[in-house]
């Protein structure tokens, strides 16, 4: 089945508020708590500061390394040239700064926070659980680090335990609209629908282009067959990044096939399955879709696959939902989603 996807927050873009650049959780918060920098007589680690700050990660790689050699064990530059990595896309890279940073100073609170979030990215969620319940030990106060716990804990599919921290984090002053966003899909994931319609409307005032908030709305819509209202929201969504939406795709398929645009249906299911080859729910759509059309032939081929694919995955239920369809198109009926 199709896991619920969650949008990383390392490459978050900094957003304009009161006319303040405030970037990435990482660059609010590298400095909070952090042990004192070593003297810095040329200005060093300041310049990597600043170039974090300026989204100018490469240089600033390159002006923390610079600073790293004269200062081997200064945490705070390490952490610090771990979060320019992982803005790079270099978890790896970055996590062995983090892991170098913490050894260096083991109750850097920070530090715990940061490689949270980057074990996380690397599919390493029991490391990642670890290190944030450090972070929430060291500083119970810390928004960051409730919401990194809640992250990890939606990844577990632990979604009761999410809310919980997703509140925390913004009782506590978080307020992003990736948080909203967040804590709108967990409320829905756990039945309150009555919380959730107004988190994502909140996570969408603060940023209209927030692709979790639209995400997090599109699903929302569908949960309650708004069909159409979900389609709108996936189709920003999808705008904003067409080459990471594969999952979108399958969501706006399946809405379509709902309302019977089985056409458009059929091109987004087509699009999600050369994307997600192994995944039956995209067959399963685009059989629908083509059953619909008139190719019978390749729905059946479609459902087939479906089948195999939920048989492998232990998903029995899944799988005799599709042997119905089968059954009903041998019986001359229409499938029946």
């Amino acid at each position: 089945m199709l896991p619920l996807i969650r949008l990383g927050r390392v490459a978050v873009v900094a957003i304009l508020l009161a006319g303040v650049c405030a970037a990435s959780p990482r660059l609010a918060s590298a400095a909070d708590s952090a042990p004192a920098a070593a003297t810095d007589a040329d200005g060093g680690f300041e310049r990597a500061q600043t170039l974090f700050r300026d989204r100018k990660f490469s240089e600033c790689v390159t002006a923390a390394s610079a600073f790293i050699a004269a200062h081997p064990r200064d945490a705070r530059a390490l952490v610090l040239r771990g979060d320019c990595k992982a803005d790079l896309q270099d978890n790896t890279g970055a996590l062995k700064d983090y892991n170098s940073a913490i050894a260096v100073a083991p109750e850097y609170q920070y530090a715990y926070v940061t490689r949270c979030e980057t074990r996380l990215e690397l599919g390493e969620a029991a490391g990642a659980l670890a290190d944030c319940d450090n972070a929430v030990r060291l500083d119970g106060t810390d928004g960051l680090a409730y919401e990194d716990r809640a992250d990890v804990q939606f990844d577990l599919d632990a979604y009761d335990l999410a809310l919980i921290d997703y509140d925390k984090a913004i009782s506590l002053g978080r307020s992003s609209a990736y948080v909203y966003a967040a804590r709108c899909d967990t409320e829905r994931l756990v039945g309150k629908r009555d919380r959730a319609k107004p988190d994502c409307e909140r996570a969408l005032e603060i940023d209209p282009k927030s692709r979790r908030g639209l995400f997090a709305r599109a699903r929302l819509a569908m949960v309650e067959t708004r069909y159409v209202d979900g389609i709108a929201d996936l189709n920003a969504y999808i705008a904003l990044n067409p080459k990471a939406s594969d999952t979108a795709y399958y969501y706006r398929g399946f809405s379509y096939n709902r309302i019977s645009k089985f056409a458009l249906a059929l091109e987004d299911l087509r699009t999600f399955v050369q994307l997600r080859p192994t995944d039956p729910d995209g067959y399963r759509e685009r059989g629908i879709a083509s059953f619909a059309l008139g190719d019978k032939t390749g729905a059946l081929a479609d459902f087939d696959v479906a089948q195999r694919g939920y048989r492998r995955d232990g998903n029995t239920t899944a799988a005799d939902r599709v042997a119905a369809m089968v059954k009903a198109i041998a019986d001359g009926k229409a499938p029946t989603p």
